[in-house]
C-alpha cells in the first residue's frame, strides 16, 4: 500500500510538474512579447474574447493567464471590460487542454520526453524553450499512464471503495469534491485528468464525473482570488467575476446534469472522451452566455468590488 501511495504520489506530481514546466516553457519561449502581445490583443472586448481562447489553448493555463490579468488590471495596463472578455475567452481556451488529455498519447510521450530534454540542453535560441515545453506536455501524459496503471490496485483499498460508494450520484457531494481537489491541485485541467481515469476505471458515473468538472471550475478561482487580495479594487473585480462566472456555470447546468450525460453518453461512448465533452460544453455555454450582458456586468460590478475591498 505504500508503494501504490508513493507512485499514485508521483503520477500527481508528474502531472502538475508537467504543467509547469510546459507553461513556463511556452511563456519563455513567447518571451517580454507576450506581455505586449496581451496589452495590444485586449483593446476591445470582442478582441479580448478571442485572444483569451488562444492564448489559454497556447500556455494551457487558464489560472496563468487569469492571474496575469489581475496582476495586469492592477498595474492599469488593461481596462475592466476588456479583462473580463479575455477571462470568458480563457474558460473557452482551458478545454483544449482537456480535449487532449481524452486522447492515449502517453506512448507517444515516451519518445517525446528523452527527445525533447536533449533539445532544451543543446539549444541554443529561443525554440530551446519551447522543446522545454514538449518536454512539460510529455511528463503530463507520463504522470497520467502512471496514474492509470495504479487506479486497479488503489480501488481495492476500502477507504476508497467506501468513499466513492458514498458519492454514488449525490451531485453535491461530487461539486464539492470537484472544488477541492481542484483548489488543491491548483488546476481544473489536472483535476478533470484524474476525473477521466476514475471514469475509465468504472469508479465514477458519468453524472457523478460531471458533477467533478462543476466543481474543479470553481476550485481553480482560487489561486487568482488569492493573488488579487493584496490588489487594486479593480484587479479585485477581476477575481470576484471569475468565481461569479463559474459559480453561475455550475447553478446553470445542475438541473440538466442528468440529461446532458445522457446525451453525452449518446454522443461519444469513450468514457474519457466524455468528460473531456462534459468539460468543453461547460465553459464554452457559460462564457458565450455571459459575454452579451459584460457591459451591464461591469456596471453592476463597482459597488459590489467597493464592498468587497472594504469588508
Amino acid at each position: 500500500m505504500f508503494v501504490i501511495s508513493l507512485a499514485l504520489l508521483v503520477g500527481v506530481l508528474g502531472i502538475l510538474g508537467g504543467m509547469k514546466i510546459m507553461r513556463h516553457g511556452l511563456q519563455a519561449f513567447a518571451g517580454s512579447h507576450l506581455r505586449r502581445l496581451l496589452i495590444w490583443i485586449t483593446q476591445t472586448p470582442s478582441r479580448g474574447f478571442l485572444s483569451g481562447i488562444l492564448l489559454t489553448a497556447l500556455l494551457q493555463s487558464s489560472t496563468a493567464l487569469t492571474v496575469m490579468s489581475v496582476s495586469f488590471v492592477d498595474a492599469g495596463l488593461l481596462s475592466l471590460e476588456n479583462t473580463l472578455a479575455l477571462i470568458l475567452g480563457s474558460n473557452i481556451g482551458t478545454t483544449v487542454t482537456t480535449q487532449l488529455l481524452a486522447f492515449p498519447l502517453h506512448q507517444l510521450a515516451v519518445i517525446l520526453l528523452p527527445v525533447s530534454t536533449i533539445g532544451y540542453v543543446w539549444l541554443r535560441s529561443r525554440f530551446r524553450f519551447f522543446a522545454l515545453a514538449l518536454s512539460g506536455l510529455s511528463l503530463l501524459f507520463c504522470g497520467i499512464a502512471l496514474l492509470q496503471s495504479l487506479l486497479s490496485p488503489l480501488a481495492e483499498t476500502p477507504l476508497i471503495q467506501n468513499y466513492l460508494h458514498s458519492l454514488g450520484d449525490h451531485h453535491l457531494r461530487g461539486i464539492l469534491a470537484g472544488t477541492l481537489l481542484s483548489a488543491l491541485l491548483h488546476s481544473s485541467s489536472a483535476t478533470t485528468g484524474i476525473v477521466m481515469l476514475l471514469l475509465s476505471e468504472g469508479w465514477l458515473t458519468l453524472p457523478t464525473a460531471f458533477c467533478f468538472v462543476l466543481g474543479a471550475n470553481i476550485g481553480t478561482c482560487f489561486t487568482a482570488v488569492a493573488a488579487s487580495l493584496a490588489s487594486s479594487p479593480p484587479a479585485r473585480k477581476v477575481a470576484v467575476f471569475h468565481v461569479l462566472l463559474n459559480v453561475f456555470g455550475v447553478l446553470l447546468f445542475f438541473p440538466w446534469i442528468q440529461p446532458l450525460s445522457r446525451f453525452i453518453t449518446w454522443f461519444d461512448g469513450n468514457p474519457a472522451r466524455q468528460v473531456a465533452h462534459a468539460h468543453t460544453i461547460f465553459n464554452l455555454a457559460s462564457s458565450l452566455i455571459v459575454l452579451p450582458f459584460l457591459s451591464l456586468i461591469v456596471r453592476w460590478l463597482p459597488p459590489f468590488g467597493q464592498n468587497f475591498n472594504n469588508s
